[in-house]
């Protein structure tokens, strides 16, 4: 019977994504790749950071855009699809007042995608908080021409006739702040809206009673879909698959061990 003599300096550490193989060990290249079919993916996703929605503010006010904070304030503490954002005007935010404007403490919304698929028609109350509010006054405060109360809080800076901003113009702008910060997210104009989601459950501590609100608020037919849209799920399987780790060694150095094997009669 031959003793075979068996050394291990310690068991397997996790495989974490992008990780080199240890030992310089090297694969063949392959004669030909062969893509795999998959489904599209989303084409935005939440900025889950509370410090890079920091940073976005930051950078935009530091660089004088007052009009893109507005916008970017807004649409993750409002959560509205683009398409009613961007039609936004200043009288749905303010009263006139004697000797000023005051701000509203919220405002109804009958939103353009619900209106036609609803059978009763129905208003979404939006509240306005403390971050909208300095957001809107720091763009009146700076602004050249001040804006009429009927204008749309959203415009082009160079031609202000030219109405509300475009879809496009809105995504262009998302894209290149995601781009300029180096952001680890796809950026696209219902990042705003997906944002407002995944912070309202996070707060919650993700109570089923708020994912049922957001379910009703967004208009989704399942909670599944709701999950899905602000990214959850995709979060929840991730750390599912990390966590498991089944049959993985034990990191500790091993003594010295030894594998019996039988002589070859």
């Amino acid at each position: 019977m031959a003793i075979i003599p068996f050394r291990q300096s310690g068991g397997p550490k996790p495989v974490i994504s992008g990780s080199r193989i240890s030992g310089g060990t090297l694969l063949p290249p392959a004669a030909e790749l062969q893509p795999r079919e998959t489904a599209g993916e989303h084409t935005s996703e939440p900025i889950k950071s509370l410090k890079d929605i920091a940073r976005i503010s930051q950078y935009l006010t530091q660089n004088q855009r007052y009009r893109d904070n507005m916008l970017f304030i807004l649409g993750i503490n409002f959560g509205l699809r683009i398409s009613d954002l961007r039609e936004l005007r200043f009288c749905d935010l303010l009263d006139e007042a004697a000797g000023g404007f005051t701000f509203k403490r919220s405002f109804p919304i009958l939103e353009q995608k619900t209106k036609n698929t609803r059978k009763v028609k129905r208003n979404r109350h939006i509240t306005i908080n403390a971050a909208v509010i300095y957001a809107v006054e720091l763009y009146l405060r700076y602004i050249k021409t001040p804006p009429k109360l009927d204008d749309f809080l959203f415009v082009s800076e160079s031609n202000h006739a030219a109405g509300a901003l475009s879809r496009v113009s809105v995504d262009r702008i998302l894209k290149g702040i995601g781009a300029d910060l180096q952001l680890p997210y796809k950026m696209a104009t219902h990042t705003l809206r997906k944002t407002f989601a995944y912070h309202q459950m996070a707060m919650a501590g993700n109570d089923p009673r708020k994912l049922l609100l957001l379910q009703k608020m967004f208009g989704h037919s399942s909670v599944a879909q709701t999950l899905d849209y602000i990214g959850i799920t995709n979060e929840e399987i991730e750390q599912a698959y990390l966590g498991l780790n089944l049959g993985a060694m034990n990191r500790a150095p091993l003594l010295d061990s030894y594998i019996e094997e039988e002589e070859a009669s």
